[in-house]
C-alpha cells in the first residue's frame, strides 16, 4: 500500500520538533522557566550560569534519555579537577533536578546526576566561613571611617555604607539598594521594602516590611551623606554609576581589604553577634535584629515579638560600645545591658 508523502513529511517534522523538546538543553530551559517566579535574581543567574559553563556545552543538544551516569561523571570530572570543586558539586544537584523535571514531565525515565549523589570522588571541598571582624579591630576600622580629606581612601558613600552594616547589622543587598524614602530621621527608623529582604521571589512579595532601629551614630552619618546623593525621596542612598544604579556587589569588601581588613562585609553581622551575646542581651532580640530566620518552628509559632524597643536600646548600646572602644580602647565603661533594663 502507497504512503502518502504529504503525512509522512509531516510525521517527520512532528518527530523532529518531538526530539528537539527532548534534549537536556530544551528542558533545562524548561526547568528554568517553570521555576525563576519563584526565585531571586541572583538564584536565576546562578543557576543559569551554571548550566550554561558546565552542562550545556556537553550535554544541551544530547536527548537527555541517552544521557547516562558515565558520561555525566566525564562532563564533571574535568571542572572538579580543575579546582572548581563547590561548582562541579552544584552543577550536578541543578543536572539532577532537570533530570527530575524530565521524568515529571515524561521526557525520560532516569535520573543519572541524582544516582551521583553520594559519589565519593566528588568529596566536599573545606569551607571557608565568612571571617568576622574581630572586636579589637572594631576601634581602628572605626577611626579609619572618620578620617576626612586626603586620608580618607574611601568614597563617602562607601564610608556611610560600612558605618551602617556596623551599626545596624543589616545585610548588605538591602543596604546597597536603600532609598532615601526608607529613612525617617526623626524617628530614627529605617523601613526596609519586604522585596530587598532574603527570600523567594514569593517569599519576599508577601513579607512586610521590616522595621530596623537607627542609632544616633548612624542618623549623623546618614546626615552627613544626604547633601551628596539626595535627589529626591526615591533615590537611591549608596547610589552608584552601575546598571541598577545603587551601590556594586562587592564595594563594601573591597573596601575593607584596601583598608587592611581581610573580611567580609557580612563578618561585621558576626561581630555584633558576639558583643552583644557576650553582653548578656537577650539572644532572641538579637537575632531578630540580624533577621535570621527562627529554625525551631515550635518556637517561631510562639515568639511573633519583634523586640522593637528592645533592639533600639541593644544597637544604641552597641554604637556607644564602639565609639568608647575608639577614644579608650582599654575601657569598659558603656552601661552594662543591667543598666539598660
Amino acid at each position: 500500500e502507497g504512503k502518502n508523502p504529504t503525512v509522512e513529511k509531516k510525521v517527520r517534522k512532528a518527530k523532529r520538533v518531538l526530539q528537539d523538546t527532548q534534549t537536556f538543553g530544551s528542558i533545562a530551559r524548561d526547568w528554568l522557566d517553570a521555576n525563576k517566579a519563584d526565585w531571586s535574581e541572583k538564584h536565576l543567574k546562578r543557576n543559569k550560569g551554571l548550566i550554561n559553563l558546565y552542562l550545556n556545552p556537553d550535554l544541551g543538544r544530547l536527548p537527555i534519555q541517552e544521557i547516562e551516569e558515565s558520561y555525566l561523571f566525564s562532563v564533571l570530572k574535568p571542572v572538579y579537577d580543575k579546582g572548581r570543586k563547590e561548582s562541579a558539586r552544584r552543577a550536578r544537584g541543578i543536572a539532577a533536578q532537570i533530570f527530575d523535571y524530565g521524568i515529571d514531565t515524561y521526557r525520560c525515565t532516569s535520573n543519572p546526576a541524582k544516582n551521583m549523589r553520594n559519589n565519593k570522588y566528588f568529596k566536599k571541598p573545606i569551607v571557608n566561613h565568612l571571617k568576622a571582624l574581630a572586636q579589637e579591630d572594631a576601634p581602628s576600622l572605626i577611626a579609619d571611617l572618620r578620617k576626612t580629606g586626603e586620608k580618607q581612601k574611601l568614597q563617602p558613600q562607601t564610608v556611610c555604607a560600612l558605618f551602617l552594616m556596623l551599626y545596624t547589622g543589616h545585610r548588605d543587598f538591602a543596604l546597597r539598594r536603600a532609598k532615601w524614602q526608607e529613612f525617617d530621621m526623626t524617628k530614627q527608623t529605617w523601613t526596609v521594602p519586604g522585596e530587598s529582604m532574603k527570600g523567594t521571589k514569593e517569599a519576599k512579595r508577601q513579607r512586610p516590611p521590616y522595621e530596623v532601629p537607627l542609632p544616633a551614630q548612624a542618623i549623623a552619618a546618614l546626615t552627613e551623606l544626604k547633601p551628596i546623593t539626595f535627589r529626591g525621596p526615591g533615590s537611591y542612598v549608596f547610589s552608584g554609576k552601575t546598571k541598577t544604579g545603587y551601590m556594586a556587589e562587592n564595594t563594601l569588601r573591597l573596601a575593607l581589604h584596601r583598608l587592611g581588613y581581610k573580611v567580609t562585609a557580612h563578618g561585621m553581622r558576626s561581630l555584633i553577634t558576639n558583643v552583644l551575646n557576650e553582653n548578656g542581651f537577650n539572644a532572641d532580640a538579637v537575632e531578630r535584629q540580624l533577621d535570621h530566620k527562627e529554625r525551631n518552628e515550635v518556637r517561631k509559632a510562639y515568639l511573633r515579638t519583634d523586640f522593637k524597643n528592645e533592639r533600639r536600646r541593644m544597637m544604641q548600646w552597641f554604637a556607644d560600645w564602639c565609639e568608647q572602644k575608639v577614644d579608650d580602647p582599654a575601657s569598659d565603661n558603656v552601661v552594662s545591658i543591667q543598666g539598660l533594663k
